[in-house]
């Protein structure tokens, strides 16, 4: 995501999230309630039953989350084992599944789960999708408090999509309802937000690889999670070359994997989605350095315990983040994560 080209893109972005912030015109997938007619009320509208209704939601994340903690239970995982939990999962979630099962036996460890908060939208289309807020609970007693996402392609099963654990000290946003409990869901290029949801990935990413100095700062608040990046890659370039006579490089981009985006009570929006990190460490033209040392934690995904000239890794992110309305002049902020190493190549 580096380059002339990615700067110009970015120029448009920022461009468009200025005039979304500035003005008050809709978009497309934008959210907007009609002005208020003057005079007699006008007699109740009965609501049309959902696509998908909280009784539905509440039992498909019931069976998701009873067999996630019936199945991590086995020791060893049998094959039969493995093909369940996968078949648990889809997008994201799936890729970190698929490598946890591949890594250290200790790497898929068991969880308990509290009673969900759900957060399903009355209003969406095909693929189906609804959220929940939902405590989670290790084998050690600590408990955090995990964002999950499940969708439904077009067939009865559902499958869990993306989790995301809240960062210490963060709170879920209040999610608007209305008052048959169901959410509102927002459109990809909702334009009653500062960023909208289309956007909230490629400009996290730039914050991330760029810091304080980019495009991004004043949009996207400063963090571990966003601007820490920044100096983590910066510092282990040096660190590298003067250490190891390494070449160290870290990108980001957005993922192909599904945008979700809610409207909280503030007229903002708890945004979903995620980002790929592709790190990589290369030897020099006329190296200094004979090996790169594969880390123990990702020799199993690989394969080897040293690379020659190259090692690379990817990442899967998850995030959720919180938008706040076009006119707040305030900058969204990363709440929650949960990612992974889930390929590793060396040459």
């Amino acid at each position: 995501m580096r380059g002339r080209g990615r700067r110009s893109l970015l120029v448009l972005v920022l461009s468009l999230v200025t005039m979304t912030s500035a003005c008050s015109g809709s978009g497309g997938g934008a959210t907007r309630q009609a002005a208020p007619v003057t005079g007699s009320s006008p007699a109740p509208v009965a609501l049309s039953e959902p696509p998908v209704t909280l009784a539905e939601a509440r039992k498909a994340l019931a069976g998701i989350l009873g067999a996630e903690e019936v199945l991590s239970r086995a020791a060893p995982h049998q094959d039969a084992d493995v093909r369940n939990i996968l078949e648990q999962t889809r997008d994201g979630q799936q890729a970190l599944a698929l490598a946890a099962l591949n890594g250290p036996a200790d790497a898929l460890p068991h969880y308990t789960w509290g009673r969900p908060q759900l957060l399903v939208p009355r209003t969406q289309s095909s693929p189906f999708w609804f959220g929940a807020i939902v405590n989670r609970r290790n084998g050690k007693g600590d408990t955090r408090t995990a964002v999950l996402t499940l969708i439904k392609y077009g067939e009865e099963r559902w499958y869990l999509s993306s989790a995301s654990l809240l960062e210490a000290g963060a709170q879920a946003p209040e999610i608007a309802k209305d008052p048959q409990g169901y959410a509102t869901a927002l459109g990809s290029e909702d334009t009653t937000i500062a960023i909208s949801p289309r956007l909230m990935a490629p400009l996290h990413a730039t914050s991330a690889e760029e810091g304080t100095g980019g495009f991004t700062a004043g949009l996207i608040a400063k963090g571990s999670r966003t601007t820490g990046y920044a100096d983590e890659i910066a510092a282990n370039r040096m660190d590298y070359r003067a250490k190891e006579c390494l070449d160290y490089d870290s990108i980001f981009a957005a993922s192909s994997e599904p945008v979700h985006a809610l409207r909280t009570t503030d007229g903002g929006a708890m945004v979903i989605y995620s980002l790929i990190r592709t790190t990589t460490l290369t030897t020099k033209i006329q190296p200094c350095a004979t090996v790169i040392v594969v880390p123990p934690e990702i020799r199993r995904l690989a394969g080897a315990s040293y690379a020659q000239k190259e090692l690379r890794t990817v990442e899967m992110q998850q995030y959720v983040s919180t938008v706040p309305p076009g006119n707040s002049h305030q900058p969204a902020r990363i709440i929650g994560y949960l990612g992974g190493t889930t390929r590793v190549s060396v040459s």
